[in-house]
């Protein structure tokens, strides 16, 4: 249902709202389903190696989307795709994606970090759930919800403000459901899950809990790079930290390793934090 998408004419596509909860749409779906609007007019043999988005404005629940996709470039080697999505007519995000065939060459990256493995660690469900009667009522239908993913924090989950500051957290992720062995699909799935916590990097140093009711955040922009093939249904470590907030903005920055160690992915982001006088009803 995720990436059902409608032909709406050439280089057109819709998705059908989702039902949810939520107050808003989250970014990583967005996002998620605009490198796919981008795959389709793309020659499989090219997967994605970079994508880049910038968030307009929030996105309704209970809207459809429309994608419409320029294709800006198409070489032997790399093709180039921006795309622009809208509800009603309003752009709420645009995105740029370049996709290239398969080849070798010289390799280097950082090491993985030498953290427990996912096995004895508690799941992050289990943090929220304990603190779920604290938690304000805005947050409760998405952190309460059924998630597509399986997350393990290393460090403990920071939920509430206070205590001293803490560096970027370390995760481990999978996502719960089987998938094939469509390469595309898997970076669909990972763009989707690494929307998730990075902002939340930008706080830690700075002592506070995204759950704090003062608390108003939300996504500005997003890249991520594929450096190695991976399989977003098996576990990956997402290491987060934080270079620096200032200005009513944090940026965040992480690394997807794969449990051989191989880095998959880098990710970051820049997204709003400010720190009202009086409680926030919605965001």
């Amino acid at each position: 249902m995720l990436f059902a998408y409608e032909d709406a004419g050439k280089d057109r596509f819709r998705t059908a709202a989702i039902p949810s909860e939520l107050v808003r749409l989250y970014g990583g779906q967005l996002i998620a389903q605009a490198l796919g609007a981008m795959q389709k007019t793309v020659s499989p043999e090219k997967t994605a190696h970079s994508f880049h988005a910038y968030f307009g404005r929030p996105g309704h629940i209970d809207k459809d989307l429309d994608f419409a996709v320029l294709r800006d470039n198409d070489g032997r080697s790399f093709s180039t795709r921006r795309v622009t999505v809208t509800q009603d007519g309003a752009v709420i995000l645009t995105a740029s994606a370049s996709f290239q065939v398969g080849e070798d060459g010289p390799r280097h990256q950082f090491p993985m970090p030498d953290v427990p493995p996912p096995e004895g660690l508690r799941p992050l469900h289990d943090y929220v759930a304990e603190a779920a009667d604290r938690l304000p009522v805005r947050h409760r239908p998405f952190w309460l919800g059924q998630h597509q993913f399986e997350w393990r924090p290393v460090e403990p989950f920071r939920i509430f403000s206070g205590g001293p500051p803490t560096a970027g957290p370390h995760y481990w992720l999978k996502l719960k459901a089987r998938l094939g062995d469509d390469e595309a699909e898997h970076q669909r799935y990972l763009t989707y899950v690494s929307d998730l916590h990075i902002l939340h990097a930008g706080l830690a140093p700075l002592a506070i809990g995204w759950a704090d009711d003062h608390l108003q955040t939300s996504s500005l922009d997003h890249a991520l790079w594929f450096h190695d093939r991976f399989r977003v249904d098996e576990w990956l470590l997402y290491t987060l930290d934080s270079p620096a907030a200032g200005g009513g903005r944090a940026l965040g920055r992480g690394t997807l390793h794969a449990s051989d160690g191989r880095l998959v992915a880098t990710v970051s982001q820049e997204g709003l934090i400010r720190v009202h006088e009086t409680p926030r009803s919605r965001f």
